[in-house]
Formats: C-alpha cells, structure tokens, sequence
C-alpha cells in the first residue's frame, strides 16, 4: 500500500479544489481544512507528485481476487479514475450502481420546493453538493484514511460484488458449478437482487441442467429446466434442452413398458413447451402404438376370446389413454368381459408363517372355493344355506340325514354341476384314515355315505352331530366327476381338468398372475353366450406394498375395490359421491394367543402379567380408531364376536393395571431364575395389527418382558420349525362352538393328539363341548370355558373391529353387509368408467 505522504500528493490532483453549485470552499479531509494548492504539498515537488501517482495500478492491471480472498479476506471497492488509476476502498456508498444513485439524487434535488428562507436555502445547497462527492476510506491508510472525492473524476466504480460476479463469470466458464452457487449464495446473503445476480443465477440453472443431462440424472436436469423455464420461459436453448431431457426420460420408461412414467413427464414438458417437437413426436408414437393393439384386441374379439380382447383394449389404455377409440372399444368389452380389480396389501401367493391365515388366505379361499354349506347370515346364531343342495333332512332321530341335490344353475353361478358321486367320494376320503383329506373328527361323526341317485345320496352318522351343515361345510376340491366346464374346448389356457374342483368358483389364472404384483381368478365356468348382461368374469388382486399406495390407486381408477379399510378413512370415503362405503356383518377379533409348549409362558403370572401391562382401550381408541366417533371398536374377553349368542357377556373386563403387572412379571422372574429370557412374538399381517403389535411391545417393556416381532418375510414361512412365543391373531368365527378346538391348537387342527399341549381341566372341557348334542348344553360349556381361559390367560382377546370394504360407484351387486368380502361375487356387475386421462398420467401422491 501507498505511504501517507504519496496518498496526500496523489489527492491533491483530484479532490475538488474549486466550488460546486455555489459552494465558496473545497471539501476536503474535513470541514475546517482547505487543500494545499496543488503544485506543491509537504515540500513535494511536481516530479514527486508524479512519481506518487505512476505508482498506482491500472484497472486494467487489476487481479480479480481469487474465491478465498473474496470470501475470506476484507471486502474492498475499487475507484477507477479518470487516468485509470485504482483506488483500493472499503465499500462506499450509496450501493449499487453508486455513481448512478448520486446523478439522480443530483436531478432530484432541481424539484425541491422552494426554499422559505435563506436558512433552508443554504441547507438545501449544501445538501445538493454532497451529491458531487463520494465518501471513501482508502485501504492501508493508518493515518487519516477518509476522503471526499468529487463523483465527476471517477470513471468507474467497481464493486466488491462485482467483482464476486466476475468471479462467478469464470467459474462457470471452466465448469464448477458447486463453487459458482456458493459463491451465488454468498452474494445473496449479502447483498440481495444485486444488479447481475439473476442473469448468473440463470446461467447456473442452466449448466446444471447441461451437467446432469451428461450424467444421465434426467430427474434432476428436469427439476433444473423447470425451474429456469418459471423464471425466463423464453431462455435461450432452453426449450432444445428439454425436448431432449424428456426424449431420453420417454426413451428409457418405454423401454421397461413403464407407459404411465412416460406420460407423465410427456405432460411435464408439454406443460412447459406445447408446441415442441418431442411432444408431437411421442403423442403420435404412443396413438399408433394404441391403434396396433386394439386392432389386435378386435380380431381376438371376433374370434370369440374376450379375456383375450379385454386384457388388450386394457393394454392400449396403458399405452396412450388419451386414443379416441378406447371409449367405445372398452365399453363394450368390459361389458362383454366384466373385470373388477381390487387393490390389496397381500395376495395368496405370500405365504405366511407357520399356522397364521392372514385376510389375503382368507379372500383367496372365499373367492375360489364354495362349501357345501355355508353361513348366509349371523343373527346371535349362524344360519346356513347351500347353493347345492335342493333339500335335506335329518331321519332316525338324527342319526341319518338324506341330501337331494339342485339339477339346474343360474347362468351367473360360475361353479361345475355337482353330482352325489362328487360328495360321496369326498366324504369317503375324509373317513379314510392315510387320506391327504382325511379328518379324525369328521370320522367320530360319520359312519358311512351312500349315493341313492346320480342328485340323491345318504349320511350314517355315529353319534348325532351338533350341527350338521357345520359338519358338511367344506368344499370338494377334487375334479368333477361330470360337468362341462369350459365353454370354449379349444381354450386350454387354464388347464381347467387339473385346476377346477366340483365346487369351483373361480379359478387362478396363472399365465395372468405371472407377475407377483396381481393374482388373476377367471370363473370356473364361464358365462354362456347371447346373454343381455354379463356378471363378473374376471378378479385381479394388485398387490400394493402399503396402503397409502393402494389408496392411490383407487383414487386414480387403477382398482375399483378395497377390501380392507382403515378406520381413520372410513369418513373419508363416505363423504365421497363416488364411492360407497360398506360393512361387513361380523367385525375382525384380535386375540394374543400363548404357545402352550413355550415354557416361560406356561408360568400363569407371567401370561397374567402381560395381559395387565396392556391398556387395550388407549391402545384401541389412539392406534386403531384414531378417536374417531363414528368408527365402532369394543373391547371383548373371548375370541369371537360379541353378538353371538355363545359370547358370555357375564365374564368382567380385565382392567389395565401396571402395578399389578410389574408385581406379577417380579413373581414369574423369580421362578425362571432371576431372568426373563427374549421372548419371540408371531403377528398377522393385517395393518392394524402390526401397528398394535408395535405398542403391545413397548407396554411389555416397561415391566422388563423383552418381546421380538417375527418378521413376515417368506424365509420365516419355509421355516419347518418356527420357534415363538406369542402370536397376534385375527380371527372372524361364525360358529366357535366348532371352531373354537381347531383355533386354540395353533396349527394342530381338531384332533385328539392335539390336546396333549393342553392342561387335563382344558382337554376334558374341550371334548365335552364336541360331545354336546344339544344347544343349550354346548352354550353352557362354551361360556364356561370362555371364563375359565380368560381368568387364567392361556388367550389374551384384546378387541374387535368392524370391518368396512370401499367400492367405486360403478360395482353393483355385492351384499349390503357381506359376512366374507366375496361374497356374492359371481353377481357384482360392473359398468364400464373410462378414467379421466390425467389420472393415468399422474404420478403424484393424493392424500386426502
């Protein structure tokens, strides 16, 4: 830097030494000192002077200061004078554009008012010319570093974020984009909108668009161009740049058939830049692709094969949904060949641990299997019906019952004509000891069965059976033993021989389920020709990984159906003038059931403990109901539904009771020796019961009882001996009286040699209410035995939960309280919706 003695010589050559708009003295360093005349200052010659003044920079020696400097070291301004000589400065002010705010304070101040006085006059002239100098404080100066200069002997000013931009300028020009935005970021903070400022910010977008073009982050240089195109829509190549971003987005989606991915930024850029040519080239691509399909989709048609044409005018929907042609042509296939998607967490090709039936088992059963008898309605007691049998009746005082079977079906009845040789043959098989079908308690029932005509046969029982329909609701799974079952002999895409049974009701398509991610069912036996209406012939169950993303789907017509719905959404979907919200007739019980070989838990205080550590009614109103008024949930104390008539509504609720809990759980510790050892817990993998499992955890926590959730993956499920503790089930019975033997050996099924695990006082009760032979003595010994397994915690019922099922408004026909999710679904009707094109497009998320 400059020594003092050189800075006074050089000033002196131009700081102003004559008056300005009246003013009768120079100002100088200050007010009261006048300047030094100029040929001479200090005793310093002309020659010195010179010498003082040659020894400043030119701006055009300048060094831009590297990016440390700029962020690190003391701002400064340079002052190019009129002989381009450089001051080096502390930032002065007024900023930006320093010269050009003192020139129009300059003509501002010609349209004052006019002074009242000759005290505001002198005030307003001395006002005016402040605006012909500018303030400044050299760099280096230790002894009186201030000055004033007059604003008409500098040339120009260049700032300190000028010179960030300048350097802003070259790393964007050698391509370092990270250090360019930081040093955007360092301007913005400090000073924002600086002149400048935008014109780099743009420029960065559009590099980085550029740089994640080449590294094929197309998302990215996406979100890059979009973000430029809402600032400056017309930016030069910007438009180039996209079309070729979203040709290569388009590109690779096609190429793996991801067709709603390719719509979706095809709308993006269309969006953005309407007439581009990639937009015109890609809505041609995707019609005449669409055309080529439903072409296809018409000859498979008029060859008779529907499914064929559906799953094609369905294919080009997913192609472009935007054709012209798919209106019609959907329409009248889909009501040719009626297909219903539902969307589901789960399907039957998940396999779950061990014994547990999750509701995907549960579906999977209903929807292709039909029992000979089954409950039609629950009013406190189950009442059956049958779709085979014309009539039936007990003689001998129940010891023989005569069946006559139904000669004729319904066109919309999708199962095989059934024969009394179909039922006599199954029946045999469940009394053959060795038989895969064999059952141990329907053999201590049945003595024989004869077939008295090809519709009529004939049950010989042992001993009276409490229920008969009971006994006989199982399906035949065995071929027909005469039936037409396919309606086109040459389709064999089925291999319906080998697949359907003699009470089929649909059937796994598995050249349509191919893919994990759905599960098709196809009636057993199709619909005839000719008909005015057609029910449905056709079920997907699409598979999705949560139900938020199930949720989407219905909301953009990906599905029609959900079979399982949250309580928290249930007035959600009724407030909706295009869906209907229905409930199903018996309401999910979840029930912790204890292993009864684990031997912690064969310790009564312990399983008592951890029954009183839960607080079922917080878990149950905050978790599962989400405090929601118009949603139903109860507390039960037996593993089935509450308005049965069987239910023992005598038997007290166990109240939470933590103290209690901690006091029973320091007992048990004692009799496992001091120490509780990890306990492994089962859960279904229904939603809400994984949530609750969750916090059932955590309470068993806090009394020293460490718990670990079994994963559901299918590693477990090939497990041949799974190893647990606990499970969390749930469970819908209709009949407990029957089903209750079965559900507590966990896996065992209802056999003699399965009570072994069980005390001596449950395995006597247990057989004594198979032995009841009437009503009123099986209800006694049902409510008794709820008691007793309540009061001791070998189960653990914590609630139940009404079911609800969301259908879009086009599906008719399903139950108004349906007991089974499927039931009736031979007569759902659906009319054809041809779904707007801007939800087959969008990928975003929709919540409610």
């Amino acid at each position: 830097m400059m020594k003092c003695g050189k800075f006074l010589i050089l000033l002196m050559s131009v700081i102003g030494l004559t008056c300005s708009v009246g003013l009768s003295d120079s100002f100088a360093q200050n007010e009261n000192k006048t300047d030094p005349p100029k040929a001479k200052q200090d005793g310093k010659t002309e020659t010195e002077e010179e010498t003082a003044e040659s020894s400043l920079p030119k701006i055009e020696e300048m060094q831009l200061p590297s990016v440390e400097d700029l962020l690190k070291k003391r701002p400064v301004d340079w002052i190019v004078l009129e002989n381009d000589n450089v001051l080096i400065v502390d930032p002065v002010y007024p900023r930006p554009d320093t010269l050009g705010q003192l020139e129009a304070s300059m003509k501002e101040s010609f349209s004052w008012p006019r002074p009242k006085n000759k005290k505001e006059a002198d005030e307003q002239r001395q006002k005016r010319a402040t605006f012909n100098f500018i303030n400044l404080t050299l760099v280096g100066e230790k002894e009186d570093p201030e000055y004033r200069v007059q604003r008409q002997n500098i040339k120009q000013i260049v700032h300190y974020e000028d010179q960030i931009l300048q350097r802003i300028d070259l790393l964007l020009k050698d391509g370092d984009l990270k250090t360019a935005f930081e040093m955007l970021l360092f301007l913005d903070r400090r000073h924002r909108d600086w002149p400048g400022f935008d014109q780099r910010q743009q420029r960065l977008l559009f590099l980085e668009a550029l740089d994640k073009q080449k590294a094929e982050q197309y998302v990215n240089a996406l979100a890059f161009v979009e973000d430029l195109q809402s600032r400056v829509p017309d930016y030069p190549g910007l438009s180039k740049l996209a079309g070729e971003i979203i040709n290569s987005m388009i590109t690779r989606a096609v190429k793996v058939e991801d067709y709603r991915e390719a719509h979706h930024y095809l709308n993006r850029l269309a969006a953005i830049y309407p007439r581009q040519e990639t937009v015109a080239k890609w809505r041609e691509t995707f019609l005449k692709q669409s055309n080529e399909i439903l072409q296809k989709a018409n000859q498979s048609a008029k060859a008779d094969q529907y499914q064929q044409a559906f799953d094609l005018v369905m294919e080009a929907s997913t192609v472009w949904p935007a054709n012209p042609r798919l209106r019609d042509d959907l329409r009248r296939y889909q009501a040719r060949y009626p297909v219903i998607n539902v969307g589901v967490l789960g399907t039957a090709l998940d396999q779950s641990p061990f014994f547990l039936e999750h509701n995907a088992t549960r579906r999977h059963k209903k929807l292709t299997q039909i029992p000979l008898f089954e409950v039609g309605k629950v009013d406190q007691t189950p009442q059956y019906q049958s779709r085979f049998f014309e009539q039936w009746e007990p003689t001998d005082l129940g010891r023989r019952a005569d069946f006559v079977l139904r000669q004729s079906y319904a066109t919309w009845e999708s199962h095989p004509m059934l024969l009394a040789a179909d039922i006599a043959q199954a029946v045999r098989a469940r009394l053959t000891p060795g038989s895969s079908t064999y059952d141990e308690r329907f053999d201590s029932y049945v003595h024989s069965v004869t077939s008295t005509a090809p519709f009529e046969f004939r049950i010989h029982f042992d001993r009276v059976p409490l229920s008969t329909e009971w006994l006989l609701s199982f399906p035949i799974t065995s071929p027909p033993a005469f039936s037409a079952v396919v309606a086109n002999p040459e389709d064999v895409r089925l291999e319906t021989e080998q697949k359907i049974g003699a009470t089929s009701r649909f059937v796994v398509d598995e050249q349509e389920s191919k893919d994990s991610d759905q599960v098709s069912y196809v009636r057993a036996v199709p619909e005839p020709k000719g008909l005015r209406d057609y029910n449905v012939a056709q079920i997907n169950e699409v598979h999705y990984s949560n139900f938020e993303k199930s949720f989407q789907a219905l909301l953009r017509g990906e599905v029609a159906v959900l079979p399982f719905l949250p309580a928290g959404l249930v007035s959600y979907f009724k407030e909706q003038d295009e869906f209907n919200v229905v409930q199903s007739a018996i309401p999910l019980t979840h029930v912790l059931q204890f292993n009864p070989e684990s031997k912690p838990l064969q310790i009564l205080e312990l399983r008592r403990a951890l029954a009183y550590a839960i607080d079922r009614q917080k878990i149950l109103n905050e978790k599962l109901l989400h405090e929601n008024n118009l949603l139903n949930g109860r507390l039960v104390t037996a593993p089935y539904y509450t308005g049965l008539q069987v239910y023992n509504q005598q038997v007290p609720q166990r109240e939470y009771n933590f103290p209690l809990a901690v006091a029973l759980a320091v007992a048990s510790q004692k009799k496992l020796g001091g120490k509780f050892p990890p306990l492994h817990m089962l859960c279904d993998p229904n939603p809400e019961a994984q949530d609750a499992a969750q916090e059932l955890i955590r309470a068993w926590q806090r009394i020293g009882v460490n718990v670990t959730l079994i994963p559901n993956t299918p590693e477990e499920a090939k497990k041949e001996k799974l190893e647990w503790d606990i499970v969390y089930r749930t469970t819908a019975m209709t009949e407990p009286i029957m089903e209750l033997w079965p559900f507590l050996t966990v896996g065992r099924g209802a056999e003699i040699k399965s009570l072994e695990i069980f005390p001596d006082w449950m395995r006597q009760k247990l057989i004594e209410l198979d032995e009841a032979t009437d009503w009123e003595t099986a209800t006694a010994l049902l409510k008794k035995l709820q008691q007793q397994l309540y009061s001791m915690a070998h189960i653990v019922p914590l609630w139940e939960i009404d079911q609800f099922h969301v259908f879009r408004t086009n599906i008719k026909g399903y139950a108004d309280r349906p007991l089974n999710f499927y039931d009736n679904v031979e007569q759902w009707v659906t009319t054809p919706v041809y779904p707007r094109f801007e939800t087959l497009t969008s990928t975003q998320t929709t919540s409610p």
